[in-house]
């Protein structure tokens, strides 16, 4: 497949993906109302969860809703937004590498792994792979450095790629430091940091909503930018 229409395909897949995460929340939210509403008018009941032991009613249940919505359901899809965005850029630059591997050819490879590649095809996909599981581990910024550097797409701009910086540096708290802010969080932030070390994360709805449609429009803009530049 030429890669003008691979990279169709990912923009349009990655979006659906982004939306889809987005209506799971909202769906989701709409229905914890729903239940208030229910209990609101008098409905009895109880459930009991025979997993954890755990019994509720109507009234423990609506109480919980709001919890539920706020911490859980927003830190969940807010981390699914930003697995999708590393997603895309990972596999943006895997197409672009492979299509174009010349500033690759500084990389080096054992000789036993040219060996054993059944072709050229093979050697390239590897050395990029490599070259990505490397980047990996980098700050967000420098994989928008990187993709400058590699395709000059001119996207996206300084303030996008410090408001990712911040968003990711927030995942990397819900993950990985059970939601408490720490140095690494606000070292990461690159001046956009929202809390200080030692505070509780939170994910306010219009946050949880404008990462969302800054990640939907990097996405586009990568991906459209890229487009326009392989019609010429």
């Amino acid at each position: 497949m030429p890669l003008i229409d691979e990279i169709t395909r990912l923009r349009d897949e990655t979006l659906s993906s982004l939306d889809t995460i987005h209506n799971y929340y909202f769906h989701t939210k709409s229905a914890w109302r729903i239940v208030q509403q229910v209990v609101r008018k008098g409905n009895k009941f109880t459930i009991r969860n025979r997993a954890t032991g755990s019994i509720v009613d109507e009234t423990e249940l609506s109480g919980l809703a709001q919890a539920y919505v706020t911490g859980l359901l927003a830190s969940a899809t807010f981390q699914h937004f930003v697995s999708v965005l590393e997603r895309f850029v990972s596999d943006f630059l895997s197409l672009w590498l492979t299509e174009y591997p010349n500033s690759l050819s500084g990389k080096e490879l054992k000789f036993k792994t040219v060996l054993d590649a059944t072709d050229k095809n093979k050697i390239v996909a590897t050395v990029v792979e490599k070259e990505l599981l490397e980047l990996a581990y980098q700050r967000i910024s420098d994989w928008f450095l990187y993709l400058e550097k590699i395709a000059q797409l001119g996207c996206p701009i300084s303030d996008q790629i410090e408001r990712l910086t911040e968003i990711k540096a927030s995942r990397d708290v819900l993950v990985h430091n059970n939601g408490i802010v720490n140095s690494v969080y606000v070292g990461k932030s690159m001046g956009r940091a929202r809390f200080v070390d030692g505070d509780k994360l939170v994910l306010p709805e219009d946050y949880h909503r404008d990462s969302w449609e800054l990640i939907k429009q990097v996405v586009k803009d990568v991906s459209n930018a890229a487009i326009k530049k392989l019609e010429k």
